[in-house]
């Protein structure tokens, strides 16, 4: 791999740039004097444990990732028969899968176990509670259905990415106040409807 200071270099003159021009807002190439910017991580600048990387870096006669040609096989694909790294392994139907080959499966259609999305149960919960309140006579109707949707989908998985269940610990809340609120009113429309003797 190349070192950073050969490949950030000038884009006037090709002059490399030194390490103290990294992340500053204004500097100047010291051949040609233009103006350049070079933005780099923090993890650039910050030293490599010389042990992990050569670990990863392959030795002479060992298998080396398809993907990552410098980088040591750690598996191969139990699909294409790829030798893979560590990096590129994706344990999948308790198999060893690479991306290609998930993508590939993913086109033809031939993966459905993977979820491109989810159905966000706990937003439709929240909206039934919420949203309706402003008119106030739907929540008869949606304030039930904001439980049963609650209750039905609980244990639903919610998301691609983690989630709390605070949307749906919301939604309840929300719809028992709601039909609390019209129990009380259809109590109290009885008792005063009731001519008293």
């Amino acid at each position: 791999m190349p070192l950073a200071s050969q490949t950030l270099v000038c884009s006037k003159c090709g002059a490399a740039i030194p390490v103290e021009d990294w992340n500053r807002e204004h500097a100047f190439c010291a051949t040609c004097r233009s103006p350049h910017s070079a933005y780099v991580f923090p993890a650039l600048l910050s030293k490599i444990d010389q042990a992990s990387t050569a670990a990863a870096i392959v030795a002479e006669g060992e298998a080396s990732c398809y993907y990552h040609p410098r980088k040591r096989a750690a598996v191969p694909c139990d699909q294409c028969g790829r030798f893979l790294c560590s990096l590129c392994q994706v344990e999948f139907l308790g198999q060893n899968w690479c991306p290609g080959c998930i993508d590939a499966h993913r086109q033809k259609g031939q993966l459905s176990n993977l979820d491109a999305s989810r159905p966000l149960y706990d937003n439709m919960a929240l909206v039934l509670a919420t949203l309706p309140a402003f008119l106030v006579w739907p929540t008869i109707f949606t304030a039930p259905m904001s439980l049963y949707v609650s209750a039905r989908h609980w244990r639903t998985p919610s998301s691609l990415l983690p989630r709390t269940k605070v949307r749906f610990y919301a939604a309840v809340l929300f719809a028992v106040l709601q039909i609390v609120a019209w129990i009380w009113l259809a109590a109290y429309a009885i008792r005063y409807a009731i001519p008293h003797a």
